[in-house]
């Protein structure tokens, strides 16, 4: 019989270091950190219902799908590039309720000009995009979820790799 051979693994500093710096280049290349609402009622609703939601192609995609009816020039497709938008709006509904006032925030490609390309029946009244930080449309600076879960797995992979759990 074998004796059995051991795999050394690096030291507990390489494993630290390898892996911040991986959850840091996840976060740097793969999205932007944007804050996430829409209310017909007013900014303070948008806020109580609002997250903080990590950029994705995926997510950008489906949310300028739902606008496309009403800016039928927002980007669609396999970009990687984002901003933060925040805007308001008289929005003609076509019915009952007339016209409304939206209030949103939210995720958008680089590509193109959020704010403008906007349809007749919607009067934009406040349009600003960003990318220079993460939550640029919200005004403040916690972390999201999305940020303390990719540090809080960072961590276990590195006590996995320091011995601690083997």
């Amino acid at each position: 019989m074998k004796p059995q051979v051991k795999e050394a693994l690096p030291c507990p500093a390489t494993w630290i270091r390898f892996t911040l710096t991986a959850a840091v280049f996840l976060l740097d290349t793969h999205g932007l950190l944007c804050r996430q609402c829409f209310s017909l009622v007013s900014w303070d609703d948008c806020e109580r219902v609002a997250r903080d939601n990590l950029c994705t192609t995926v997510g950008v995609n489906t949310s300028n799908l739902n606008l496309l009816h009403e800016n039928p020039t927002l980007a669609l497709g396999n970009l990687s590039e984002f901003r933060c938008y925040k805007y308001q709006a008289r929005i003609n509904r076509h019915n009952d309720r007339g016209l409304v006032t939206g209030y949103g925030r939210g995720c958008t490609f680089a590509a193109g000009d959020f704010c403008s390309g906007w349809k007749p029946a919607v009067a934009v009244k406040q349009c600003d995009v960003c990318d220079d930080r993460d939550l640029c449309n919200r005004g403040g600076g916690r972390a999201g979820p999305e940020v303390v879960v990719v540090l809080g797995v960072a961590a276990v992979i590195a006590a996995i790799g320091t011995g601690r759990y083997n």
